[in-house]
C-alpha cells in the first residue's frame, strides 16, 4: 500500500529584525524542507515568506518575506541580563485565536542545559518563568526596555513556568550577515558534539570548565588542527568557553574562512594551543 507525502501544518511566531523582511523564527517553525509559510502581519496584511537560513542545533531560522512598511524590534544583548530581572514572552499561545498575547515574569536562570529526545542537547538557555505555550515558539522574550533578548523555544511540559529562550546574541551576527550580504555562510570548526560541565554529567564524566570533545569530524578544521576526542577546549582566542553555544558564539562572529586560537586540555592532561582556520558548512 503507497501513501502520497504527508503534510504537517504547525504555528508558531517571529521576531522581525529588518525592515527589508528579514524575520528570526524557531527551525522547528520553519526548518529548510518547511514550505507554503504564510506570515500574519499586525496590520492584518499576510505574506508568503521562505527560509533563507536555519541551525537545527540552535533550533533557529531566518525568513525572509516583500513587504514594506514594517516595524522592528530592537534587538538587545543578552550577555547583559541577570537572574532577577524582568521577562516578557509574546506570541501566538495554542494558535491565532490568542495571537500576540503577552505574558509577563522574570529571568528564573542562565546558562540551562536541555536533554532532548534524539540524544542532544540545547545549552545555553534563558530559563523564565513568564508563561510559553505551544505557539509562542520562535517569538521574542522582551526586557523591561522593549529589547529582545530571546527567542522562545521550548517549554518543561512536566512542570509549570518553566520556559525557554535562545539567547539573541547566538543570532546577531547571523542577521547582521544576511541584512548586508544577503546570506550567512555558516562557519564550521568540526566539533560534532560538545558537551559543558552540566550535560558532561549526564554520561559521568567530570568536567569543570571548558568544552569536552564528545564527538569530532575528522576531515573537519578541529581535527586537522590536532583537536580529538577527550580533549577539552578552554580558551578561543583568548575568551573562555564553557558552553558550545558560547563556542558557537564566538565561530559565527569570526566567519567561514577567519582563523581562530584555541587553547585546549588533551586526553592526557597536557594543555596546548593551536590554530584552526574555519570553512563553511554544507548544511
Amino acid at each position: 500500500m503507497v501513501f502520497g507525502d504527508r503534510k504537517v501544518e504547525g504555528i508558531g511566531s517571529g521576531v522581525i529584525a529588518d525592515r527589508n523582511g528579514y524575520i528570526i523564527t524557531n527551525n522547528h517553525v520553519a526548518d529548510d524542507q518547511a514550505s507554503d509559510i504564510t506570515v500574519y502581519l499586525i496590520d492584518g496584511r499576510t505574506v508568503p515568506a521562505a527560509t533563507v537560513w536555519t541551525d537545527t542545533d540552535l533550533d533557529l531560522s531566518i525568513l525572509k518575506i516583500n513587504a514594506d512598511n514594517l516595524s522592528v524590534a530592537e534587538i538587545g544583548d543578552s550577555d547583559k541580563i541577570q537572574v532577577g530581572e524582568a521577562a516578557i514572552a509574546i506570541g501566538n499561545p495554542l494558535g491565532l485565536r490568542f495571537e500576540r498575547s503577552v505574558t509577563e515574569g522574570i529571568i528564573s536562570a542562565l546558562n540551562r542545559t536541555l536533554p532532548l529526545d534524539d540524544q542532544k542537547f540545547m545549552e545555553d538557555l534563558i530559563q523564565t518563568d513568564a508563561s510559553i505555550n505551544e505557539g509562542n515558539s520562535g517569538g521574542p522574550l522582551i526586557n523591561s526596555e522593549a529589547k529582545v533578548i530571546g527567542i522562545n523555544t521550548i517549554k518543561v511540559s512536566s512542570a509549570e513556568g518553566m520556559g525557554f529562550a535562545v539567547p539573541i546574541n547566538i543570532i546577531t551576527p547571523v542577521i547582521k550577515s544576511i541584512i548586508k550580504n544577503g546570506k550567512f555562510d555558516t562557519p564550521y570548526l568540526g566539533i560534532i558534539s560538545g558537551l559543558d560541565r552540566e550535560s558532561a554529567s549526564l554520561y559521568d564524566i567530570k568536567l569543570d570548565a571548558g568544552i569536552y570533545i564528545y564527538d569530532i569530524d575528522k576531515k573537519g578544521p578541529a581535527y586537522k588542527a590536532g583537536i580529538r576526542k577527550g580533549d577539552v577546549i578552554l580558551e578561543v582566542d583568548s575568551k573562555p568557553v564553557n558552553t558550545f553555544t558560547s563556542l558557537k558564539q564566538i565561530i559565527f562572529n569570526t566567519g567561514a574562512g577567519g582563523t581562530i586560537s584555541i587553547r585546549y586540555l588533551d586526553a592526557d592532561k597536557n594543555m596546548k594551543t593551536t590554530s584552526a582556520t574555519l570553512t563553511a558548512s554544507n548544511t
